[in-house]
């Protein structure tokens, strides 16, 4: 079952209507009682698709944490390249 919005704009009362409809069908059906009774009155049903916006945000932190690890590792690992690299001022020196 595919939920749908019924949005309601009244030019002369000014504003918008938004409501939450079980059903595409129940939405026109709504729809067009509104538009019986005022044709001024515009309407229109869109659907709205059945998502957990947390769950969304859950995985859009998740992905994003990922990255912040892969450049700390990286961070990390560039660092001890460096430190290997570097000279020890201690070190006897090989010719």
């Amino acid at each position: 079952m595919l939920k749908a919005l019924l949005i309601v704009s009244a030019i002369a009362g000014g504003g918008d209507y938004t409501t939450e409809m079980p059903s595409m069908k129940e939405c026109l059906e709504a729809r067009t009682a509104i538009m019986a009774q005022d044709n001024t009155v515009k309407t229109l049903c869109v659907p709205k698709f059945i998502a957990d916006k947390g769950a969304d945000m859950k995985d859009f932190f998740a992905i994003f944490m990922d990255i912040v690890d892969q450049i700390r590792e990286k961070e990390a690992l560039d660092t001890l390249v460096r430190e290997e690299n570097r000279e020890c001022p201690d070190c006897p020196k090989s010719e």
